[in-house]
C-alpha cells in the first residue's frame, strides 16, 4: 500500500473566494469517486494558521506502484492537477504504508475512540 500526500499553498493574490479555487476543490472532493484505484481518499482546507502550514491537503491510499501510476495517468487526476497548477504551489510525497491492524485508533480524538477504515 502507498500513501499519496499532496500539500497545496495558494499563490499570492489567490483567495478562497476565487471561483477557480472552489472549482478545484470540487474536483478534489470527487477524486475518490472518479478513480477506481484509490482505496481511500480525503482532502480539505487546513484549519490552522501556523506559518509552516499549507492551505489545502489531499491524502490517498493506493495498492501499489502500478496503481499509483494508473492514478497519476488518469484523465480526471490530470484535469484536477491542471486546475490546481494555476492556483497553487505544491509539495508531495508517495510513501509506503506500514502494516497496521484493520482498525486504527486515534486516542487524541475528542471522542476518544475515533476509527478510520479503508475499503
Amino acid at each position: 500500500m502507498i500513501y499519496h500526500i499532496v500539500l497545496f499553498r495558494l499563490k499570492p493574490g489567490i483567495t478562497w473566494d476565487s471561483p477557480e479555487v472552489r472549482a478545484a476543490e470540487e474536483l478534489q472532493e470527487r477524486m475518490g469517486e472518479e478513480i477506481p484505484d484509490l482505496r481511500a481518499w480525503t482532502c480539505g482546507r487546513n484549519i490552522t494558521d501556523r506559518a509552516a502550514a499549507h492551505d489545502y491537503a489531499v491524502l490517498g491510499l493506493l495498492d501499489d506502484e502500478a496503481a499509483l501510476a494508473r492514478y497519476l495517468a488518469h484523465p480526471f487526476h490530470r484535469r484536477t492537477a491542471e486546475a490546481w497548477t494555476a492556483l497553487s504551489d505544491r509539495v508531495l510525497a508517495d510513501i509506503p504504508a506500514r502494516p497496521a491492524p484493520p482498525t486504527t485508533r486515534f486516542p487524541h480524538h475528542p471522542e476518544g475512540d475515533s476509527r478510520v477504515r479503508t475499503r
